[in-house]
């Protein structure tokens, strides 16, 4: 992975690259800031036990 694809972190983070693929985007994760917090931050927003459940109130809303 010479440049910087969302698609193949996505891809990696969701294990769907064979062995090859996987060691090109974790070569580039070394040298690449920017995919490296990318990494970080899809997978913390995938995280279920860190996802709060807030229900949509229109009523707060509309009162204001």
């Amino acid at each position: 992975m010479k440049t910087c694809s969302f698609e193949k972190l996505v891809a990696y983070l969701d294990k769907e690259l064979d062995v090859d693929a996987k060691l090109d985007v974790l070569d580039h994760l070394d040298h690449c800031d920017i995919c490296r917090d990318a990494v970080f931050h899809i997978s913390r927003d995938r995280d279920a036990h860190l996802f709060i459940f807030r229900p949509y109130r229109p009523e707060k809303i509309l009162a204001r």
